[in-house]
């Protein structure tokens, strides 16, 4: 006799023998359904409520008996999934994962308790918290812009560098075509006096790094236009200056290196400016110092020239993807607005916010191990962190009842 549960629409998952050893060597969440874990989805009275009992001695202090008390980076309880929270709890009993009120409540329990609580908890009905702070938000409504967290930040950029960094003031540098790493170190040094520019360092201090980071991509992705100021020197000169000059900034201007900048398209007059900077130790940086000694100033016109009319290239950075891209990956295991239907994951829908945001911070940070998760976060920026929680505790949590199907009888041929 076969047992089949429903899973996932189209998906039935066969149950045979019980939770073992295998369980807790691989992937906790993700194994099979056990047969031993049925009992979860199809709880008897007596089941839950010795689940019941369990909560009271052993959870409600920090969840509540209504599953809906949580501290402060701890979760809603109420019409988890049963399958999922019982593993949870095997991990914490079995030291694969770290908490130490957790590893201490679950050190007591065994397997029998753990399941039925697990059971307990998934019966009661979800709710989202009045005091939570995505009520009042529209559930299906989604900050889609990946950029929106730094946009108050590129703002401040818009009057030298235009819109999208490609500038159209003269003497201002277009910030197109560089890789995120070359803006990165490029503000730090303003930020620490290399680069001597009162007003950058007022402005470059005043970010956070990941701001810093997140403005990096965003110029990285935009796509490169070529200077209006191209300059009165010679090109066919520049060109034969430039031949040293593309072992690291490319043939035609076009960098290759993480933080080596991209010269193709350049503004003239930023590019004159830039090379004098370097002369006048007004910009540290023992290699282009050694570069530019020797050269005069109308070698530094004649280059200028060449470069701006060199064809700028796009660097090969992934642009991020809108929230509704991120939810819609997020769907594939937790469900249609966060409601999972198959027990082995965790339903985000309604879920506390600060929890929300703990975990994904400590799959981000790796002290929380899971393959699949950290493959997920580690493309993530902390706005998109913030409008993923956000979206998810908006929604309205269901729960979800388990049918079981009829026994199929094998055919022997």
């Amino acid at each position: 006799m076969r047992i089949h549960i429903s899973l996932l629409p189209g998906i039935t998952a066969v149950l045979l023998g019980s939770v073992s050893s295998l369980l807790l060597a691989a992937s906790v969440l993700t194994q099979p359904v056990q047969q031993a874990e049925q009992a979860a989805l199809f709880p008897s009275t007596d089941m839950i409520e010795l689940g019941r009992t369990v909560a009271g001695t052993a959870c409600a202090n920090c969840h509540g008996m209504d599953g809906m008390k949580s501290g402060e980076g701890q979760p809603y309880l109420a019409g988890q999934r049963a399958v999922y929270l019982y593993r949870v709890l095997l991990a914490y009993h079995e030291g694969d994962r770290e908490d130490d009120s957790m590893q201490k409540v679950s050190r007591f329990l065994n397997d029998e308790a753990m399941l039925s609580v697990a059971a307990y908890y998934a019966s009661l009905t979800p709710a989202r918290k009045a005091d939570t702070t995505a009520q009042g938000q529209e559930p299906g409504v989604l900050g889609d812009d990946p950029f929106s967290g730094i946009r108050q930040a590129i703002g401040k950029c818009v009057k030298c560098h235009g819109e999208t960094g490609n500038s159209t003031a003269s003497g201002m540098s277009n910030l197109t075509g560089q890789d995120p790493e070359y803006f990165v170190t490029s503000m730090h040094a303003y930020i620490d006096g290399s680069r001597k520019h009162r007003l950058m360092k007022k402005f470059a201090g005043a970010l956070d790094e990941p701001t810093i980071r997140q403005m990096g991509v965003f110029y990285a992705v935009q796509e490169p236009a070529g200077t209006q100021t191209q300059g009165d020197g010679d090109v066919e000169t520049g060109r034969q200056l430039a031949a040293e000059c593309g072992v690291c900034h490319g043939a035609d201007g076009n960098a290759g290196g993480s933080i080596t900048p991209t010269l193709a398209g350049q503004d003239a007059r930023y590019f004159v400016k830039a090379m004098k900077a370097y002369k006048g130790s007004k910009r540290e940086h023992d290699a282009m110092l050694k570069a530019v000694e020797g050269l005069s100033e109308q070698d530094f016109v004649n280059l200028a020239t060449f470069y701006a009319v060199q064809k700028p290239v796009q660097r090969n950075v992934r642009t991020p993807l809108k929230t509704s891209q991120w939810i819609a990956r997020c769907e594939r295991c937790h469900g249609a607005n966060g409601n999972s239907t198959d027990p082995r994951f965790p339903m985000l829908a309604g879920q506390n916010e600060d929890y929300l945001r703990t975990v994904m911070q400590a799959y981000l940070n790796e002290t929380r191990t899971r393959t699949v998760m950290h493959a997920m976060t580690e493309p993530l920026s902390t706005a998109d962190v913030e409008r993923i929680v956000t979206y998810y505790a908006a929604q309205d949590p269901k729960s979800v009842v388990y049918i079981e199907l009829p026994c199929q009888e094998t055919v022997e041929e």
